[in-house]
């Protein structure tokens, strides 16, 4: 397995998934429109979760400066701090836009017959997006 997987794996856990990668190559041969969703929006959120990081650190140290500048200076730094709120809501957009686009590639995908995602915190079988399609009593 590979680290990317290992990435991947931690993403979709951290949104309530489970990812087998030994099934990954097998849901890619069936359904590579969805996996290629599933990875880009994975990789648009490690993306946009950087990013939110970074620009929140420079909004506190923008804030932090502010605080003990001079007035010839606070033009420039809240000119440079709304730079930086602007890029921040973006980044949030972004980031929430693609949460729910994996969230509905993910429960796409649980409902099919392959075994590569799961649902571990479905604890009643019943709840599970599986259990509408599973034919088994």
């Amino acid at each position: 397995m590979s680290t990317p997987h290992l990435d991947v794996q931690r993403l979709l856990h951290d949104q309530g998934y489970a990812l087998d990668p030994d099934q990954l190559a097998e849901a890619c041969a069936h359904h590579p429109e969805q996996l290629c969703a599933l990875l880009a929006a994975a990789g648009t959120i490690a993306a946009t979760s950087a990013q939110i990081t970074a620009l929140t650190d420079a909004a506190n140290l923008l804030g932090d400066v502010h605080a003990s500048s001079d007035a010839n200076t606070v033009l420039s730094l809240r000119q440079r701090l709304d730079r930086v709120a602007d890029a921040l809501t973006t980044a949030l957009a972004q980031h929430d836009k693609a949460t729910a686009a994996l969230r509905h590639t993910c429960g796409a995908l649980i409902r099919t017959d392959l075994a590569v995602l799961s649902n571990p915190e479905c604890v009643n079988p019943a709840e599970s997006p599986r259990a509408a399609t599973d034919p088994t009593p």
